[in-house]
């Protein structure tokens, strides 16, 4: 008998969230009933039901862009209220056995301990560290009241939990002593090589540059992208390269800003800024560039989490600049270089440097090519998602 999964999102609409669609498709695919609730995309996925491959989609709207603490407790209230109206509606409709939640935010514990109460087992999918992203997300703050609040919700959410996803090894020791979780499986954050991989390199898409630079991700505080554009500011300023077209593709909270910024140092004439796209013009990009840049400050949070963004840049047979991170390292190997100390200076002088040298950057593509086939990619990390709920289950 095919049991039911409700998965629930908070961050992100769906099937934008590429880790939540790639787990709802996989179980799909295995014979299980899959329903979403989600957030309305501002973009896309606006319809407030869709059935995405099968899958029942079941979204709500947003009410405002979420800048300030005020903002998100506003936020967070109509996204608890909304999701536990439509999984009062899906569970007297159709039912459901499992109830698996991704964050962040840590916010829907009542919801999952009431659910757990009434015999439902509940899978917290833990994407980011929800305490670590309130540092990073307000850079000049310290572990402060709101901070606090944050670890609680945490450790509520691992205990509401029947069993933990962590996406590396990393957030797997945080959840065994922070949550005091023994069942945690890891399920790494691999691309889908199915969907996502190297297309064909497009010179028309360099614009006439010799050489062509890639970001690809959300753009919010805690992505580093003004990191990046401060690296090329001194790349095209201080080092007088303009030979290199830069493209960021993603949007987010800092998109208008980004812009801003890019003007005031005068680099418009460097980047574009795509916004968000569909993978195929974003496979045909990343497969043209010459270079990924990831760049993520080194915070507790980066230094423990594993980027999609790396994992992408690797599946499409890039080299790669990142700040020096722990899991970036396990991830890319040596497929990248690392930079110390968020010296946005030497970034610039590593994507350089690896322009500079074709035999350099064709053997770290290869290298982590190689590393997303053999070991990383979702075709592999999945049987690890289907093992936790023949466990968990069946």
């Amino acid at each position: 008998m095919a049991k039911d999964i409700l998965f629930i999102i908070e961050n992100l609409s769906f099937p934008f969230d590429r880790r939540v669609y790639r787990e709802a498709v996989t179980m799909r695919k295995a014979g299980y009933n899959v329903s979403v609730i989600c957030p309305k995309g501002r973009d896309r996925d606006n319809l407030s039901f869709e059935i995405v491959e099968g899958i029942d989609v079941y979204r709500y709207p947003l009410a405002l862009d979420s800048m300030s603490k005020k903002d998100y407790l506003i936020e967070y209230s109509l996204s608890i209220f909304f999701t536990f109206f439509f999984s009062l509606k899906i569970l007297l409709n159709k039912n459901f056995d499992v109830l698996h939640v991704a964050n962040p935010p840590d916010i829907f514990f009542p919801i999952l301990s009431l659910y757990r109460i009434f015999g439902k087992k509940i899978v917290f999918d833990q994407h980011d560290l929800t305490p670590e992203s309130y540092l990073s997300r307000f850079r000049d703050e310290r572990e402060d009241a709101f901070y606090r609040i944050q670890i609680l919700f945490e450790f509520l959410t691992y205990k509401a939990a029947n069993a933990v996803i962590a996406t590396n090894m990393s957030y797997r020791k945080i959840a065994r002593e922070r949550g005091n979780k023994k069942n945690v499986f890891i399920v790494r954050n691999g691309p889908d090589l199915r969907k996502f991989h190297f297309t064909k390199t497009d010179e028309k898409l360099k614009e006439n540059f010799k050489y062509l630079v890639c970001y690809i991700g959300i753009m919010g505080v805690q992505d580093g992208v003004d990191y990046l554009i401060k690296a090329i500011d001194y790349f095209v300023h201080s080092l007088k390269r303009t030979d290199t077209l830069f493209v960021l593709i993603g949007k987010g909270d800092d998109f208008e800003y980004l812009k801003k910024l890019a003007l005031e140092l005068d680099l418009n004439s460097y980047i574009r800024f795509t916004g968000r796209i569909p993978d195929e013009p974003a496979m045909d990009y990343l497969s043209t560039a010459d270079v990924a840049a990831s760049p993520d400050p080194y915070n507790p949070l980066n230094d423990h989490s594993t980027m999609n963004k790396v994992m992408e840049f690797m599946a499409t047979a890039n080299p790669i600049v990142s700040f020096n991170l722990k899991e970036a390292k396990y991830s890319a190997g040596d497929g990248a270089v690392y930079i110390d100390d968020n010296n946005t200076e030497e970034f610039a002088k590593a994507i350089s440097s690896l322009l500079d040298d074709p035999h350099k950057r064709k053997t770290m593509a290869q290298s982590g090519l190689k590393r997303v086939k053999e070991i990383l990619s979702w075709e592999i990390q999945e049987k690890n998602l289907l093992n936790l709920y023949r466990k968990l289950v069946d």
